[in-house]
């Protein structure tokens, strides 16, 4: 494909993704319309969505389908996790160039052709949707048990769990239907996170959007589904693991291919489009460490030139303000997340690498990264190789290790924590103090403090006692139920019952 043939989802002048979908709802297509063409004059026979979906004869054209190939698995990293993991916490330097590097394989573009002409959504764009709008995992699931129950009336059936799991994945929902992802239903979602659990802030604040799983993470739900649904939240934090290679009581550690994604998106519609947007630079990472939590953000303009954006169904149009990417590559996973910024050259955009200027057209230039990859920071000096040539991003993360020094607890939660939080996410109360890896090493636990289930914001929130010190930063247990993914207990257990119970199958 020529340089000529690309272009972003959402570029200024060819419309790009944008057109396609504005094509995509025409109730019919005159010669020459199509893929790409400006979108239609007002007043033209445009179907747009209602309460029951796309209009069928819309759904059923090529445009209306707006199908592309499921992206490969992402390709861990070629080197031992343990001694990959050891280098990444020793090393801040090693942790940010390995998490940049992971966010350029995750752009890798995936080409839709319609009308013969090509446009690119990123790698992550094409994988399987969670609970949302466009519950793509849950399809599975039901298709997963549906084939389960089969198997098991059939006496002839000796097919696994894993080989059923395999064969679903290659099923139906090998192609992606953009048409249905993009749509303001799903990018106005509030995030599972946030649903019933102490909002305290309105929900445009809190994250709209949705997550994505790679193909081998929803392989790995579908075959350890027994062991999702089946695990209790009340596994006692002190528990040995089963053994030196399984976290979880409950399943099977997920393949180093494995991928969770978050998205949170903000409306970038009418004549002043803008975007919420934070300082991240020493002063206001200082602040952050010793309040708990990012103030009110700001409203920045901000252009289609300037943010990965897309046009939904119905016309409006939205910008990624923020994405978090986690990857196997280590047992404890790598925690990345990036965030929009109008000053995306300052600080925690110092060191991105210009690579990044040749996906969707140059947009990914204009956010921020944050990593973690362990719990504690064993780098004596992670500021250190930032000093002379990107001085903001030294002091920025000089004032993030500087704030973990100071609220460390007794031993033996002593040791320096690291600290990675997105500004233009992360709105509940404390959660500027997170670190990711922390908050998530409670996914699908019991609060013993208040005697129930652990919510997503118990840990941040909480004071610094030891049932989450150092504001849930340290590591505390010594094993992880839901192999840090809080998707069990927000999707995967209700979903994975409902499919059991329509089938009336029984493990």
């Amino acid at each position: 494909m020529s340089k000529a043939a690309r272009t972003r989802i959402f570029p200024p002048t060819a419309l790009a993704l944008a057109g396609i979908l504005a094509g995509a709802l025409l109730t019919s297509c005159g010669p020459g319309a199509g893929a790409g063409d400006a979108p239609p004059a007002e007043g033209a026979p445009v179907q747009l969505l209602t309460a029951k979906g796309l209009n069928p004869q819309a759904e059923a054209s090529p445009q209306g389908r707006l199908l592309i190939g499921r992206g490969k698995d992402y390709t861990p990293i070629a080197e031992d996790p343990k001694a990959l993991f050891d280098r990444l916490e020793g090393s801040m330097a090693d942790r940010r160039k390995t998490a940049w590097s992971i966010v350029e394989a995750l752009l890798a573009p995936q080409t839709l052709t319609l009308d013969g002409k090509a446009y690119e959504v990123p790698l992550w764009h094409t994988w399987y949707e969670g609970m949302s709008a466009n519950p793509e995992v849950d399809q599975k699931i039901k298709l997963f048990i549906a084939q389960l129950a089969a198997c098991k009336a059939d006496a002839a059936c000796k097919k696994t769990r894993a080989e059923i799991a395999q064969e679903v994945m290659a099923q139906g929902g090998t192609e992606k239907n953009l048409a249905r992802s993009l749509t303001s239903a799903n990018l106005t979602q509030v995030l599972k996170q946030s649903e019933g659990f102490d909002r305290g802030a309105p929900e445009a604040e809190l994250g709209q959007g949705f997550t994505l799983f790679s193909p081998s993470f929803v392989e790995h739900v579908l075959a350890q589904a027994q062991g999702v649904e089946t695990c209790s939240n009340k596994i006692p934090w002190n528990q040995p693991p089963p053994s030196a290679s399984q976290f979880s009581p409950c399943v099977d550690e997920f393949p180093r291919s494995a991928v969770m994604v978050k998205t949170s998106w903000d409306e970038i519609d009418g004549t002043d489009p803008k975007v919420s947007a934070h300082a991240t630079d020493a002063a206001a990472i200082t602040a952050v460490l010793k309040g708990g939590s990012w103030p009110k953000p700001t409203l920045e303009p901000v252009t289609t030139n300037g943010i990965y954006a897309v046009q939904t169904t119905d016309g409006k149009v939205f910008g990624l303000k923020s994405i978090h990417f986690s990857t196997k590559d280590t047992r404890e996973w790598i925690w990345i997340s990036l965030w929009w910024s109008p000053k995306p050259d300052e600080d925690f955009g110092q060191d991105r690498p210009v690579s990044l200027a040749k996906f969707n057209g140059g947009v990914w230039s204009h956010y921020k990264m944050c990593v973690t990859t362990a719990f504690n920071e064993t780098d004596p000096k992670p500021w250190g190789p930032y000093e002379s040539g990107q001085p903001g991003l030294a002091s920025a993360i000089k004032a993030a290790y500087d704030g973990a020094t100071e609220q460390r607890n007794p031993a033996p939660y002593d040791k320096v924590t690291t600290w990675c939080s997105n500004p233009n996410l992360e709105h509940h109360t404390g959660n500027g103090r997170t670190n990711c890896i922390g908050c998530h090493q409670y996914s699908l636990t019991w609060n013993d403090l208040k005697n129930r289930e652990a919510y997503f914001n118990d840990t941040y929130a909480a004071s610094m006692a030891a049932e989450y010190p150092q504001y849930g930063r340290a590591l505390r247990r010594t094993n992880f139920p839901a192999e840090f993914a809080w998707s069990f207990g927000m999707e995967f257990q209700d979903q994975i019952k409902a499919a059991r119970e329509e089938q009336g199958f029984n493990w």
